[in-house]
């Protein structure tokens, strides 16, 4: 017991405060619309989280306009800059209040002039007239929009879950296309995937979130009652007897509740602890493309085989096919003849379990895919897939790393053709001969949201100021030291409770009587 006591105390004490930060760093990631109109200065964070350069993710694409402007968008939002990218004007009136109502994925400008916008939390039109931006709202609410695209006078609107048609002409959504599940589906969905909704809570929906909350909620309480069980003796002692009392009552009651939540609550939290470990590297890295079956009853084994996998989509006149890029690979989707029919490729680019940030045609049966993995160009008819960074071919396996050498997190396309691209940690780096724009302070400065700020922390990320690349070991670390803590004060509860049992077991029964009388 004296052994148990020491390695539930102490890693409980050290680690304590960093378990506080990872529950509510959680709670705040289950909830992201609640807390999207909340943003965070970004010069009150580390060094690491400064936009210079273009890098964090800050621009994710351009989009030329007909009258020769340019608008650049991705996590600051939406700017306005001339062809030469000179300087830049905000273009986000009329999102809603909060930076992650500005994440801009996709924009697209129609042969009619209209000009759309899909975000995070929805799909939106400028409005010339009032010069701001008006939400048009899906069948499916306000979801997170991954692609624009024209196509046969129509507008093609790709979420995460659905594809939609909307006429040029109009505003209604004239046709939801459903895509069927690939000759072959085996039904099996990404193990990453299966993970994250479960220590998320996500599975069950709304109701397994708020449940994976409360068990946030109850560690926090184990935690700090754990804290106050051990310094409260020290605190009492300049206490009035009569006070002290009533402090060692409370911490009694505390205490017994810390043990029953901790017991009985061991399940639910060895699950949440242990999915969570192999949510980051390294332990992701072995589950990051593998398939497994998906559980009965749950949002996985949900009746459209495309939720939540939708990640990019362009249509090759060539095979005269919607490409869509998913996060079990890319697929090809036709309707020839009235008959549809969705296949798998075979050979495929390598593409981060983070998702393609960029996606686009090259010429004829070619394609530029980029992701975290690196950047590489597809020849959809040959299979081949070469490192446009290197121009090595891609051999064997197309499984992606989450981070290769060039982590890309947009691009800057003229006219078909790679002119930069823009590496998540360095920015922009010129791939063809050009002068690199300046990013001006009123964009640097542009603040983090809640949500992103919460992630950092939960990933330990934030840390790497401190410890350098060592932040990777932070989630198996701290996960390692927490079932350590957990299962150390499962088994004293249980040892405990064997002896009061082999105690009263040995007790004569004139003395049981005797007590009970």
């Amino acid at each position: 017991m004296k052994k148990l006591r020491k390695y539930h105390k102490w890693p409980s004490l050290i680690v304590g405060l960093f378990i506080l930060l990872f529950c509510v760093s959680g709670i705040v990631m289950n909830h992201r619309s609640i807390f999207a109109s909340l943003d965070f200065p970004r010069f009150l964070m580390p060094g690491d989280y400064q936009y210079k350069n273009w890098n964090l993710a800050s621009v994710k694409g351009f989009l030329p306009l007909h009258d020769s402007s340019v608008l650049a968008y991705g996590n600051v939002g939406v700017w306005k800059t001339d062809k030469h990218l000179t300087e830049f004007f905000d273009f986000n009136k009329g999102f809603p209040k909060g930076i992650d109502h500005r994440k801009t994925y996709t924009m697209v400008q129609t042969s009619n002039n209209r000009l759309f916008a899909g975000t995070l939390f929805g799909f939106f039109e400028f409005n010339l007239q009032e010069n701001r931006w008006n939400e048009i709202k899906l069948p499916s609410g306000s979801p997170r929009i991954v692609k624009l695209l024209e196509k046969d006078r129509d507008l093609i609107i790709l979420t995460r879950s659905e594809m939609y048609k909307m006429p040029l002409a109009g505003n209604q959504i004239s046709q939801t296309i459903h895509i069927p599940a690939p000759t072959g589906h085996d039904g099996k969905v990404g193990m990453f995937r299966t993970l994250w909704v479960v220590h998320s809570g996500e599975i069950f929906g709304l109701t397994g979130k708020l449940i994976v909350d409360l068990v946030g909620l109850a560690v926090i309480f184990m935690t700090l009652t754990g804290f106050f069980y051990t310094f409260l003796p020290k605190f009492a002692k300049k206490l009035s007897d009569n006070l002290k009392k009533r402090f060692q009552k409370t911490n009694r009651k505390l205490i017994n509740w810390h043990t029953l939540i901790g017991v009985y609550g061991i399940p639910v939290l060895l699950i949440t602890v242990i999915t969570g470990m192999f949510l980051r590297p390294p332990l992701l890295i072995p589950i990051a493309n593998k398939q497994i079956s998906a559980i009965p009853g749950t949002l996985l084994a949900h009746e459209n085989v495309w939720h939540d996998k939708l990640r990019d989509v362009v249509f090759d006149t060539t095979l005269n096919a919607y490409i869509i890029s998913t996060s079990e690979g890319f697929i090809e989707y036709s309707i020839r003849e009235g008959h549809e029919n969705t296949r798998t490729f075979r050979s495929q680019p390598p593409v981060s379990v983070m998702g393609i940030n960029a996606f686009e045609q090259l010429n004829d049966n070619e394609y530029l895919v980029a992701s975290f993995s690196g950047i590489y160009r597809w020849n959809t008819q040959s299979g081949l897939s070469t490192d446009m960074i290197t121009g090595m071919p891609v051999v064997g396996q197309s499984e992606g790393n989450p981070f290769g050498a060039v982590a890309v997190a947009g691009v800057y396309m003229r006219n078909s053709t790679l002119m930069a691209i823009l590496d998540y940690g360095s920015g922009w780096m010129n791939i063809k001969p050009q002068t690199k724009p300046t990013m001006s302070d009123n964009i640097s400065t542009q603040p983090i949201s809640w949500w992103n700020l919460a992630l950092e922390v939960h990933t330990g990320r934030i840390f790497a100021f401190l410890v350098g690349d060592f932040y990777i070991l932070y989630v198996p670390l701290m996960g390692i030291t927490v079932l350590v803590i957990l299962i150390t004060g499962f088994l004293m509860y249980w040892k405990s409770n064997r002896r009061k049992k082999k105690k009263a077991a040995t007790v004569p029964k004139f003395e049981k009587s005797s007590v009970v009388n």
